[in-house]
This record gives structure tokens, sequence and C-alpha cells, in this order.
């Protein structure tokens, strides 16, 4: 018989969706870490940082399709909250043919600007750069169609398709790398995974989402505005906190303290994505009990705990074990890494406890917080142009700009929206 307290946890729905993403979560992250482990050591350190610094590059050029991401999560969320079947189908519709115009868009642009980003980021490999311009198209396309899933709380496909992309993402990737082919089989086996997670996801939001046809989709444009534009500045801020230090320190440092940062960052990185399913769980409910008019801090408290708990385990054991953790990542040759991992993985849990309060205030429509960040986000990018002696000034502006900007994401924390912000109290039932 199953123990009273876990019977009372799985009635929670909070906790079965919150466990459903944890375990597609962690299937990524160990997925991913093959993928490191693997390419790491076959690479060589140079090479690495080279695959690194496409990697954050592609992360923060991805911004427009995590900013569509979460605005379509909210919209579809809104709508699933109250039965409106008829504006969703129609969402859908909207979102992949607009999705793919875009993307192409992204493709043709990118592709014209190759020259430069690959004098940036001094990567002389036309082909490297131009696979990476193709997995940023097919991202866009995927990230947009996949936020009708999580809006929906289909957090089973949602799972399969993250899961099925980084699963795809190894075999190919790696395949490729083993082949002979460096750098650009990495990026172009990437890119053939991205497809077809692509097209499962498409498969699957069809599938999910009623094919009713007569509802015309009235969107509130002074809304959308608002929403479009403080998703984009909250969602820019969070990217650029997560992903640029990577490319400024291949752009100052020497390749081998590049190569080196990219393994300490490895480790962050565990730090933040151990917790990345209670953001993808709680802006969805957020957004529909908000919608519902259902007081919805019990959910943040709940994913609060569960980020402290699992970064703060998980920051326990690196700090214990630093040097051992960046081998098993990325192999002994990134053995000089391991003085930074502490300092550098307090900083990332610092972050994961701002993506997790921004995600709760955007799902309530309340971008108190834009202004603030972004200042913080300027101040942490000028002193990093200013202060980089070595790998250890990098990480310190990071720890001092995370906290500071935690407290104040925090500003106002239990406040709720007013009416007229598009967070509207509406009973059950009524319309979106």
């Amino acid at each position: 018989m199953l123990n009273p307290a876990l019977k009372k946890a799985l009635r929670n729905e909070f906790v079965r969706h919150s466990a459903l993403v944890f375990g597609a979560t962690m299937a990524t992250n160990v997925l991913n870490y093959l993928f490191n482990f693997a390419l790491s050591r076959r690479l060589g350190v140079e090479n690495y940082a080279t695959l690194a610094s496409l990697n954050g590059g592609l992360m923060i050029l991805c911004l427009p399709g995590t900013i569509a991401n979460l605005v379509v999560v909210k919209y579809a969320a809104e709508f699933h909250a109250v039965g409106d079947t008829g504006r969703l189908s129609r969402l859908t519709r909207m979102v992949l043919l607009y999705a793919v115009a875009i993307a192409a868009a992204f493709f043709l642009g990118g592709f014209t600007l190759r020259g430069f980003a690959g004098g940036f980021l001094r990567i002389p490999n036309d082909a490297s750069i131009g696979l990476a311009v193709l997995l940023l198209a097919l991202s866009f396309v995927l990230l947009s169609i996949r936020g009708i899933l999580q809006g929906c709380q289909d957090f089973r496909r949602f799972s399969i398709s993250a899961v099925l992309e980084v699963l795809l993402k190894v075999l190919f990737a790696v395949a490729f790398v083993y082949a002979g082919y460096g750098v650009p089989g990495a990026m172009l086996g990437w890119s053939v995974a991205t497809g077809v997670a692509l097209l499962y996801t498409v498969w699957a939001v069809r599938r999910g989402v009623s094919e009713m046809s007569g509802a015309k989709l009235s969107l509130d444009l002074t809304r959308l505005f608002k929403t479009t534009s403080g998703v984009g500045a909250a969602t820019a801020a969070l990217v650029l906190l997560s992903f640029l230090d990577v490319v400024l320190v291949k752009h100052y440092l020497d390749a081998r303290q590049a190569g080196l940062y990219a393994a300490v960052n490895l480790t962050g990185k565990i730090v933040l994505f151990i917790v990345s399913f209670l953001p993808l769980t709680l802006l969805p409910k957020v957004a529909a009990k908000a919608k519902r008019g259902e007081a919805p801090t019990g959910l943040l408290v709940q994913a609060a705990v569960g980020t402290v708990v699992l970064s703060g385990v998980t920051l326990t054991v690196f700090a214990l074990m630093p040097g051992t953790i960046v081998s098993l990542l990325a192999g002994r040759a990134f053995a000089g890494a391991a003085p930074y991992v502490f300092r550098y993985d307090i900083a990332m849990m610092l972050l994961a406890g701002i993506t997790l309060i921004v995600n709760y205030k955007i799902a309530l429509h309340r971008f108190d917080f834009v202004y603030p960040l972004f200042l913080i986000l300027l101040a942490e990018l000028s002193a990093i142009a200013t202060w980089h002696r070595g790998i250890m000034d990098v990480v310190n502006v990071l720890v001092i700009g995370n906290a500071v900007a935690l407290i104040a994401v925090m500003y106002r924390i239990g406040a709720m929206p007013p009416a007229r912000d598009g967070v509207a109290r509406v009973p059950q039932g009524s319309g979106g």
C-alpha cells in the first residue's frame, strides 16, 4: 500500500505534472551530459570551446523563439482554462503559419551574416555557422508550436517532444563527429534531430487540440503588444544572463581559458537545468488559476521549495568534488576548471531563482521587474568587458550580479495584477 503522504502528493496536480516534466528534464539532462561527454573528448579543448560558443550564440539568437513560446503558452493556457477549444484550434494554426514564415526570414538573414558571426567568435569554418543558422530556424518553429502543448498542460506529449529532440541530437551529432566531421558534424546532427522533433510536435499538437474551425480568434491587440513586449524583455534578460558569458569569454579570453570556462559552464547548467521543469510547469498553471480568479501563491511556494532543495543538493555535491565532476563531464584535459566550479554554480543557483520568479510574474501579466533586471544585466556585461583578466573575474561578476537581480525580481512578489492588465477574473467556462 502507498504511504498516505505519498497518496496525498499524487492527488496534487502540480506535483504529478511536475514529476512528469521532472522526469523528462532529467532524461534530457542525462542525454545532454552524454552529448558533451562524448564530444568534449573527441573535439579537444579548443574545438570544444568553438562548439560551446556556437551553443551559447544559438541560445541567445533563439530569443525570439523563446519569447514566442512564452506568449503562446500564456494564451493557450487561458483558452484551455475556460474550455475555449475553437480559439485554441485557431491559435494553433496561426502559430504554425507565422512561425514558418518568420523562421524562413531568420534563415535568409542569418545565412547572409554568417561571416560576421564567424569573425566575432573566431570560427573560420563557414559550414559550422551555416548549419547553426539552419538549426536556429528549425528551433524557432519548434519552440513556438511546443508552447501549445505546454499551455494546454499536455505535459506527456510535451515531455516526449523534448526528450526526442535531445535523444536524436546525441545519436546523430556524436555519430557525425566520431565519423570525422568535427564541429560541423555536431551541428548537422543537431539540426536533423530538431527537424524530426518538430515533425513529431506538429503531429502531437494537431492530435491533441480539437480541430473545431468555427471560432474566430479575436485578440486584444493592446494586451497582445503589452504581453509580447513584456515577455520579450523578460526573456531577453534571462537568456542573456544564462548564455552571454560563454560568448564573451570566447571573445575576450584565449582558446584554452575559453575551453576551461566551457567546462565550468557545464556544471552550472546542470544546477540550472535540474530545476528547469519547475518554471515550465508553473507558468501555465499560474496563468490558468489567475484566469479563473484563484490565488496562485501556493503554486509559487511549492515551486520555490523544490528549486531551493534540488539546486542546493546539486550545488553541495559539486562543491565537495569539483575536480571529479569536471573530469566526468568534460574529461581530464579540463581538470584546470575545478577551482571555479563552486562559485560559478552559486551564480547559477541564483539564476534558477530569478527564472522561477520571472515566469511566475509573466503568468500574472506583471512586468515590474523588467527595467531593474535590464539595468543589472547591462552592469554585468559592462563589468565582464572591463574586468576579464581571467576566469575568476568573470565568475565573481556573475555571482554579484545574479544576487542583486534575485533581490530585484522579488519586489512586490505577493501583489496580484489588476483586471485591466489582461488576467481578468472570469468564472470557469467564460470566453477568453
